[in-house]
């Protein structure tokens, strides 16, 4: 297998270090989904009042396949810089710019994160 040699010269280290901490940052992300998706299928609560009920609302099997699908976009998402701004690393190229499909999936990360605050906050049987 032929290694291959970077020289680091500018900002070549800091940008991997970048685009490293970026899907780090998406892999965490993506727990947190899955943990709320769980939470949720198991009609559980993080922190549990004293007279709270145990039977769940009509929203959390929808809702907890909304997080985990979530989930799996934002390791997507994560994985889709990575490769980009390592591939634009090789290439000597500037890649601080977003790219569009990057872009995509995050605002559909943001949706899904409104969408469940809202449905969490206006059904009192969560």
């Amino acid at each position: 297998m032929q290694r291959l040699v970077i020289q680091n010269t500018g900002s070549t280290a800091r940008d991997f270090c970048f685009l490293e901490r970026n899907v780090l940052s998406h892999l965490k992300l993506a727990l947190l989904f899955s943990v709320l998706s769980s939470s949720l299928i198991l009609h559980a609560r993080l922190v549990p009042d004293a007279n709270e009920k145990t039977n769940g609302s009509s929203f959390n099997i929808p809702l907890s396949g909304l997080q985990f699908v979530a989930s799996l976009l934002a390791i997507a998402g994560g994985l889709w810089e990575y490769f980009n701004g390592y591939r634009d690393l090789l290439d000597m190229r500037a890649f601080l710019a977003g790219t569009k499909p990057h872009m995509a999936i995050m605002v559909a990360i943001i949706a899904v994160v409104l969408v469940t605050c809202v449905i969490l906050l206006s059904d009192q049987d969560l």
